[in-house]
């Protein structure tokens, strides 16, 4: 039992099957191209111009957010500027207040050391004028005891006084 297989016709196609294969693509190559290529060409056309519309709308986007973000940036600046003028104002008002509630406790304390200065020269003059009363009160009675009259009292107290006057003017 022998299998006859032709293996040459096999190999080879048969010249009439490519011919009619051939002349049935181009027909439909030419019916494609007469019927359908305008709109698949459209159809690409279209796509292409959506998808560059896409690509600059995305472009522009990307721009608009750099604008955007440098603007921030830009306004967090001035921000961060302002804050630090406005804490630099505030420290200066500060200093300000401080040296100016320094200076009015300076001249209240000066002002009260002056006026305990003139209390205690007024109680010092108050106290010579009362030495000195009780000076010619002392010499009175001794020179009333000694003489033992009272005649003239007022004139010898006017003497006395007068006297220790002197002796107080030539001390200081």
């Amino acid at each position: 039992m022998s299998i006859d297989v032709d293996i040459i016709s096999q190999l080879v196609p048969n010249v009439m099957t490519m011919i009619v294969q051939l002349c049935s693509t181009l027909v439909l190559f030419l019916l494609v191209k007469k019927f359908l290529w305008k709109s698949v060409m459209n159809f690409f056309n279209a796509r292409t111009e959506k998808m560059q519309a896409d690509l600059t709308a995305g472009e522009q986007a990307k721009q608009a957010a750099l604008s955007d973000r440098e603007q921030a940036r830009n306004e967090l600046n001035s921000a961060a500027s302002r804050s630090e003028e406005i804490v630099n104002a505030a420290v200066k008002e500060a200093k300000d207040e401080k040296a100016g509630i320094l200076a009015q406790a300076s001249k209240e304390a000066d002002a009260e050391r002056k006026k305990a200065h003139e209390q205690i020269e007024a109680e010092r003059i108050a106290m010579a004028d009362d030495v000195k009363e009780e000076m010619v009160n002392v010499a009175m009675d001794a020179a009333g005891k000694l003489i033992g009259e009272k005649n003239g009292e007022e004139i010898d107290r006017k003497a006395i006084a007068d006297f220790v006057k002197e002796a107080a003017a030539h001390d200081q």
